[in-house]
């Protein structure tokens, strides 16, 4: 089963404002800020490991997984060498085993060096269907297992997010049909959600902003819940938002890059060379951005060549 909270999802405070609220908790109960600490001569960057991210599709999943790669983490996207992360982390939930064990390293094929995989990305899957931040014992596994792990969460407009979505193959299909995130009450006990989609208009623009937003609102009452674990939250159209990265993270700013793996971008540019351009050197294919303002880029996964 999954579940949401259902209460004050239309004014959310802002990932700053929530940051500042989230910091300040943090400090009232003796936590570490690892990022007001300097970066240790074995560091690679200043957050605790494993680093999980918990986006949702359409939420930059890609875009971290290039930035950590770029910082010297072993970064995983979507699969390890094992298999999909997700289904990885759904048998553990099962078998009541720690979330990441058994995808959580890689092997070099040529040295056969083995390294921990340091941060997550894309770890949710529609078939199975497993959301860790959805399904219900995910979030409470990762505390209990990583309790001095990092939780990220890129965030974006909800409504540039569904726009996204809904021009992403039939993933919302599937969200409803195979994950019952229209509400089904054979996959939530929460009866709110399935009357909000019986309410909402036909294309469920509506709902679906909801349900990102409720998302959201989860993911910060767990990271409040849970001092021991570190948070970090940013925004994706923000201005700032590699500049926050780099102090949050310890990694160059330049490292946030503008990724598109989309067939439908990848064809409309056929002079760019791989999914991913830094910001502070764009090709002259594609729009100049300025790195010293975080720039203005394309969500990753994105077919649909939306500019923010």
């Amino acid at each position: 089963l999954w579940s949401l909270p259902t209460r004050g999802l239309s004014n959310l405070p802002s990932a700053d404002e929530f940051m500042k609220s989230y910091i300040a908790e943090k400090r009232r109960l003796g936590k570490d800020i690892p990022w007001e600490m300097p970066l240790g001569d074995e560091q690679a960057v200043k957050l605790p490991l494993p680093i999980i991210g918990l986006n949702f599709p359409k939420s930059a999943t890609l875009t971290l997984k290039e930035f950590f790669s770029c910082g010297g983490l072993t970064a995983i996207h979507t699969s390890a060498q094992q298999g999909r992360i997700a289904i990885c982390m759904r048998e553990n939930l099962l078998a009541g085993n720690a979330p990441l064990n058994g995808c959580n390293h890689t092997q070099d094929e040529k040295t056969g060096e083995v390294k921990p995989n340091d941060f997550f990305s894309d770890i949710g899957t529609q078939a199975p269907c497993y959301y860790s931040s959805l399904h219900d014992g995910g979030l409470e596994a990762i505390a209990e297992h990583y309790p001095h792990a990092t939780i990220m969460l890129v965030t974006r407009n909800a409504k540039s997010w569904h726009r996204s979505m809904s021009g992403w193959g039939s993933i919302l299909a599937h969200w409803r049909i195979k994950c019952g995130f229209d509400g089904n009450l054979n996959h939530t006990k929460s009866d709110y959600w399935h009357q909000r989609w019986i309410n909402s208009p036909r294309k469920k623009e509506d709902y679906w902003i909801d349900f990102y937003n409720a998302h959201t609102q989860k993911i910060r009452d767990f990271a409040m819940k849970n001092p021991s674990l570190t948070y970090v939250e940013v925004e994706l159209e923000d201005e700032n938002m590699a500049n926050k990265m780099e102090y949050y993270t310890g990694v160059p700013s330049m490292c946030v890059m503008d990724c598109h793996p989309g067939p439908k971008w990848i064809r409309e540019h056929p002079n760019v060379t791989g999914k991913c351009l830094s910001i502070g050197g764009i090709s002259q294919s594609t729009k100049v951005q300025d790195n010293s303002r975080g720039g203005d880029w394309t969500d990753d996964d994105d077919d649909t060549g939306d500019q923010r």
